[in-house]
């Protein structure tokens, strides 16, 4: 298990007297590359516009472009702060406690607990795909809610409901071992049951319907 960041520790601080200790941290990462110069050009263009209606500082009328290298500077910067916003959604991190998991932890009122009483027995499942592209995608239901950012496999499981996805390019039999030690040992009384048949991970080939 990687070592805990300071707003792990927080929540492991916050809800270790209702959920116990914390026993594992499944990482999921995506950094969205492919939006960067896209942002860029957005950049330039509202360097552009400024360009035009803003003036400079010798003088009321707009600078129009006469300091090429400052324009330049201001719209590939204002291309990366806008980049940047996307990184909010790029790391994500699913939390194994000995009585539930916990997601969405970054804010106090977005925080996600599941405890283990909730989760439908059976419903556990560790899901892959033969060419390596998110099997969040090929999953199909009423209510899904993705809780991880993308990557090769994914663990399955259904509370309350809805059906939670957790999609990382971690291998997700470690975090789906670490839930079945956490239900066993929290004397969940369909422990068994609700794990039996989550390994090996199931590889998806198309679009699997989860209801």
């Amino acid at each position: 298990m990687p070592a805990p960041s300071w707003l792990v520790r927080r929540v492991e601080r916050r809800l270790g007297p209702e959920l116990g200790r914390l026993r594992y941290i499944a990482s999921s990462r995506r950094i969205f590359w492919k939006v960067l110069l896209p942002c860029i050009v957005v950049g330039f263009v509202f360097g552009a516009i400024a360009e035009f209606i803003s003036p400079i500082r010798s003088t009321r009328e707009a600078g129009h472009f006469n300091d090429p290298a400052f324009f330049a500077a201001t719209s590939i910067l204002t291309g990366l702060v806008l980049w940047s916003m996307t990184l909010l959604g790029s790391f994500r991190k699913l939390l194994v406690f000995d009585h539930g998991i916990v997601a969405k932890y970054s804010q106090k009122h977005t925080t996600l607990v599941i405890p283990w009483a909730d989760v439908v027995p059976g419903s556990i499942r560790a899901v892959t795909t033969e060419d390596g592209t998110d099997p969040d995608r090929r999953l199909v239901a009423r209510r899904k809610v993705s809780l991880g950012a993308g990557g090769r496999g994914a663990l399955v499981f259904q509370a309350r409901d809805t059906f939670w996805v957790f999609a990382s390019n971690q291998d997700p039999a470690p975090l789906v071992l670490a839930i079945q030690e956490s239900m066993r040992d929290a004397g969940i009384p369909d422990a068994a049951r609700a794990t039996a048949g989550a390994l090996p991970a199931v590889v998806l080939t198309g679009r699997t319907a989860l209801d």
